[in-house]
């Protein structure tokens, strides 16, 4: 009789212990839900004004989400998942252009992305000349370049002034 009710107990507390535990995971993932849907429409810059230069070379090719990881790779933005549906969210969704930009940390998301997506009316004038594609080598030329012109800048969080 005695092990009937201890088994009983046993149960009844396990039974407790998972309802216990699916409503602390869904209050987490319902929390994370709630904060990464703000932050898709927040439009916060990483850092205050001036922020940290860098020099960034998007290729001809890229998706959205190869272009987040580019950013986040320079420390421009925290996160490259926000990125792709900041981007899907905006007026630029699809209009990314190749080039090299000088992009700050004191820049918001959605200006970053309206930067990168501006039209070059010359381009648009001249379709022919494709002097503005950005080839993979220069692209690399770029990042080794921002990579080693950098880094007592990024150490020190001072502004690059060009």
């Amino acid at each position: 009789m005695t092990r009937k009710i201890i088994q009983e107990i046993i149960s009844v507390i396990l039974r407790v212990a998972f309802v216990v535990a699916l409503v602390v995971i869904g209050f987490k993932g319902t929390t994370y839900c709630y904060e990464f849907g703000y932050k898709i429409f927040a439009d916060e810059a990483k850092d205050p004004s001036p922020g940290i230069t860098k020099t960034v070379a998007i290729v001809d090719g890229k998706s959205d989400k190869e272009i987040g990881e580019i950013l986040k790779d320079k420390g421009l933005i925290d996160n490259s998942l926000l990125f792709v549906f900041q981007v899907k969210f905006s007026e630029y969704d699809g209009k990314l252009k190749p080039g090299v930009y000088e992009l700050t940390t004191a820049m918001t998301p959605y200006e970053m992305i309206a930067v990168m997506a501006q039209v070059d009316l010359d381009a648009i004038d001249n379709p022919e000349d494709e002097t503005d594609i950005v080839s993979k080598d220069q692209a690399t030329l770029w990042d080794e370049a921002d990579d080693v012109s950098n880094p007592a800048n990024d150490a020190l969080d001072i502004p690059v002034e060009e």
